[in-house]
């Protein structure tokens, strides 16, 4: 059973998610070899920091900032496309170019 707490952060989270969704604009294209940290600062704040904090630092979702994860891209797209835990998975969500972004600007975290 889930806790209701846990749950209503979860419920939270997915709504903050749809609602981040209108500020990343769709498009469609191969993944990236690189992003735009700038960009990615913003796109992150819009739509990853409720659950991985402001800097990054983990909240209800993991700390981001120095994670392996970053460096290992099958694993990065994996999670990025079928989530993980609590994590919804987020292929279709935003783009490919947007999460090399944000990876672009989680790099840059320590």
């Amino acid at each position: 059973m889930i806790p209701t707490g846990s749950l209503f952060i979860f419920l939270a989270a997915c709504m903050f998610l749809a609602e981040a969704q209108a500020v990343l604009a769709a498009d469609v294209g191969v993944k990236p070899s690189s992003g735009d940290a700038k960009r990615g600062e913003e796109l992150y704040r819009a739509s990853c920091s409720v659950c991985h904090g402001a800097q990054a630092g983990g909240n209800i979702g993991p700390r981001l900032a120095g994670n392996p994860i970053l460096s290992n891209d099958e694993a990065f797209w994996k999670i990025v496309y079928e989530g993980r835990h609590v994590m919804p998975p987020l292929k279709g969500v935003v783009t490919e170019q947007q999460m090399a972004d944000i990876r672009a600007w989680l790099r840059t975290l320590r």
